[in-house]
C-alpha cells in the first residue's frame, strides 16, 4: 500500500504554515509535552516515508482518505496521522503516542 499524499508535499504546505491541526491532535501533543512547532518539526525534519504505515478512509468526512505514520520522535514513538484538504491545506488529524509498537 502506498501513501495517498505526497510526504513532500505535506512537508511543504506544513513548512509554509499552510496546515491545521486538529483540536484532538493538539491536545494530544500538549499532553505528552509537545506544542504546535514540535508537531511541524516532528514533520518538516523528521518525517520520511519509510515511517509510512498505511491509508485509511477518513472516519467523519466521507471521501477523504488519512496517511498514517509511525515515528520515534524525542524518545516517544508517535502516531501521526495526515491528510490534504479540499481547500489544498495540510491538516494533522492526529499526533499521539502510539502504543501499539
Amino acid at each position: 500500500m502506498e501513501a495517498r499524499y505526497s510526504l513532500a508535499e505535506l512537508k511543504s504546505l506544513v513548512e509554509s504554515g499552510g496546515f491545521k491541526v486538529t483540536q484532538v491532535a493538539l491536545q494530544t501533543a500538549l499532553a505528552l509535552g509537545f506544542d504546535e512547532d514540535d508537531i511541524k518539526e516532528c514533520i518538516v525534519e523528521s518525517l520520511e516515508a519509510t515511517h509510512f504505515y498505511k491509508t485509511m478512509p477518513s472516519e467523519k468526512v466521507p471521501g477523504c482518505w488519512q496517511d498514517v505514520y509511525k515515528i520515534t520522535y524525542r524518545a516517544t514513538r508517535m502516531y501521526v496521522k495526515l491528510q490534504i484538504g479540499h481547500g489544498g491545506e495540510a491538516i494533522i488529524i492526529s499526533f499521539k503516542a502510539d502504543e501499539s509498537w
